[in-house]
């Protein structure tokens, strides 16, 4: 492949990840955290992108590294019954339950009841995602079609949009963030705050399922000389590094707009706000276009995996009958409204995002622990069991009693990272197995050599 064929192909990926990756909350959280932030944005912003960018391309990187063409053949060494627990629990998480009604619920809620606040909105909803999910399906059907759609023409024509916002934004500030204050949130631990903000994204499970993707769509390319492996970590670190500056450039943004603004109640209506202060009225519909188009591509990217992996599951090749069953499920959840959907999906992403972190550390930095299924099987009880627990605690199921405990004993579970301590566990037991394996090999060799010397005698 000539070179510059090979960097026209790492650039479609790049917008391809990017497309399936950048939605509506990774548009509207960095100024949220910005607003909040204020004078300590670059500390808070540094938190979001570790876990926003930093975990979504480690999960990409894991899926590259697991040799499987599947999340669910990724898992067969824990297990297939769990194998596919996680799996389905996660593509209904993603998919028609909570992230892909969202895709319709987040840029009409926050655009069109400013633009025409006499409607009704409940019906207006109705005819908004209608109308959403039925481009989403059309494209969806021919998945073919899918890259060609996401990443040269809807996420061109997104950046495009968003980068003549950004510029303006950028030449135009309105003013410094020095002299302002933090919300209370941020004001201790910046950093801390921001990584758990970047949960919110949902971008590293979306990554466990659209790195296969992409794979595959690479893997298929044979003009490619490349190891699809390695073009598939490519792609993301430059999608990384470039949505990385995208979330910096917005919390600045939303940092700066305190000069003018109060804050708002989310990052979707303080980026409505920018948008009005920079282009009145008329910067209310580009906003709209722009949100919708954010949440297309990311729609079309979840319509197709979701359909794809069930599918698989169900043994059946008819997939333009789960395109529409999963698209159709998720226009109906869509208009129960953005702030049911919002309180019923935070209890599971406690539980599934900590396990969805520890099986990409283990995919990447402890695959020897995939020989030792029953380490593995204690050491995802114990992650699962933390991630119960925060379930609970988000639920406001446990008494404070049993929270207070919790805290106390379980290491940086106060802080929501009570995985961290079954990932160092992890840590120790690999440096063991290959402390032993290392002395069964010196063992052996010993062995061989006393019987060569015993032979030559």
């Amino acid at each position: 492949m000539k070179k510059t064929s090979l960097i026209k192909e790492r650039l479609k990926r790049t917008s391809l990840l990017c497309g399936l990756f950048f939605g509506a909350g990774n548009l509207i959280f960095p100024v949220a955290i910005g607003q909040q932030s204020n004078s300590l944005m670059p500390f808070a912003s540094l938190g979001f992108i570790l876990s926003a960018v930093g975990l979504a391309s480690f999960g990409v990187i894991a899926t590259a590294h697991s040799n499987k063409n599947s999340l669910e053949g990724m898992l067969e060494p824990y297990g297939k019954k769990y194998a596919r627990f996680f799996t389905m629990l996660l593509m209904l998480t993603i998919g028609p339950l909570f992230a892909l009604p969202r895709t319709a619920t987040v840029p009409y809620e926050v655009t069109l009841p400013t633009l025409l606040p006499m409607i009704n909105h409940q019906v207006g909803l109705l005819i908004y995602s209608f109308i959403f999910f039925g481009a989403a399906l059309l494209i969806a059907l021919n998945p073919r079609k899918v890259e060609k759609w996401i990443a040269l023409i809807i996420n061109p024509l997104f950046l495009a949009l968003l980068l003549i916002f950004i510029i303006v934004a950028l030449v135009r500030p309105m003013g410094s963030i020095s002299n302002l204050t933090p919300s209370q949130t941020y004001m201790t631990n910046p950093v801390l705050q921001g990584f758990k903000d970047g949960y919110q994204t949902m971008d590293l499970l979306a990554a466990l399922s659209f790195g296969f993707v992409v794979y595959q769509t690479i893997s298929g390319d044979q003009s490619s000389k490349n190891s699809p492996q390695k073009e598939l970590i490519y792609a993301s670190l430059f999608a990384g590094l470039f949505m990385s500056g995208l979330y910096i450039c917005l919390a600045y943004i939303g940092a700066t707009s305190l000069n003018n603004l109060e804050v708002s109640k989310n990052g979707g209506l303080a980026l409505g706000q920018i948008f009005n202060f920079y282009f009145g009225r008329p910067g209310l519909l580009f906003f709209a276009i722009i949100i919708t188009l954010a949440c297309l591509k990311t729609a079309i990217g979840l319509i197709t995996s979701c359909s794809a992996y069930f599918i698989s599951v169900l043994g059946k090749k008819e997939y333009r009958k789960m395109v529409l069953f999963i698209t159709g499920l998720g226009f109906l959840i869509s208009n129960f409204g953005l702030n049911t959907i919002v309180s019923l999906s935070i209890p599971i992403l406690n539980f599934i995002y900590p396990l969805a972190i520890f099986h990409s550390i283990i995919a990447v930095f402890f695959k020897r622990l995939l020989n030792s299924k029953h380490s593995l099987i204690i050491l995802t009880c114990l992650v699962a069991t933390c991630s119960f627990l925060d379930l609970l605690i988000s639920s406001s199921i446990i008494s404070q009693t049993f929270m207070t405990l919790y805290y106390r004993f379980i290491p940086f579970a106060r802080y929501g990272f009570a995985w961290v301590s079954p990932v160092i566990l992890a840590g120790l037991i690999q440096w063991f197995l290959a402390k032993k394996q290392f002395k069964i090999f010196i063992k052996d060799d010993n062995i061989e050599r006393d019987r060569r010397l015993n032979n030559e005698k």
